[in-house]
């Protein structure tokens, strides 16, 4: 059976070799003939991925008799289970079918499909809670007075403003108190202070 190999990294320190390696040694197992091999080190929330639309385009023509993608795990090709659906559909509409090695499905059965409709459930089930806790966890700590984000600098504007009367540049005031350029424009124009800059 001719394949094409598909594998995927969230970052561009991440590294694809371990993944290349098992599907090469699946593909092996399985007497598959790999045509071609594609990657991406990219976030599976995005579709638009150039290894992965290289391999649609590659697939759209299907000149060299292309019979499966091989993956290794499923969320590696998609995150959501919609997008999952929409590979599948996809693949089946150019007969082609969708296996992975660490997930064990194979959509050329009932019961791969039916696996793999699962699979996914659960694992859109599971990213969903993880976010629900998250943003639970948050709102519990802002109700215990947890602040998020930089803290708030307590300025003394009548002092900055004395001192900048005295002549003392803006980047030495800012030296001195510890902030920015930028938060010391913005108290001055909070103020109305009317400060050439």
């Amino acid at each position: 059976m001719n394949v094409v190999c598909y594998s995927r990294v969230s970052s561009a320190s991440q590294d694809l070799d371990l993944q290349t390696s098992e599907l090469k040694k699946f593909c092996d197992y399985r007497n598959y003939k790999i045509i071609k091999m594609y990657s991406d080190k990219l976030s599976g929330k995005n579709m638009d991925r150039p290894g992965f639309q290289e391999m649609i385009n590659f697939l759209d023509k299907n000149t060299m008799d292309v019979n499966a993608v091989v993956i290794w795990k499923l969320d590696r090709i998609g995150r959501s289970l919609s997008d999952l659906l929409k590979i599948v559909e996809y693949l089946k509409s150019k007969k082609l079918q969708l296996i992975t090695v660490n997930d064990n499905i194979d959509t050329s059965s009932a019961q791969g499909i039916l696996f793999f409709q699962i699979a996914c459930a659960f694992g859109e089930y599971e990213r969903k809670l993880i976010n629900e806790r998250t943003s639970a966890g948050k709102d519990a700590a802002i109700a215990a007075g947890v602040k998020f984000g930089r803290p708030k600098v307590d300025i003394d504007m009548d002092q900055i403003r004395k001192e900048i009367a005295m002549g003392l540049s803006k980047s030495l005031i800012c030296k001195k108190y510890g902030f920015k350029r930028s938060t010391l424009y913005t108290k001055l124009n909070e103020t109305k202070e009317d400060v050439k800059i």
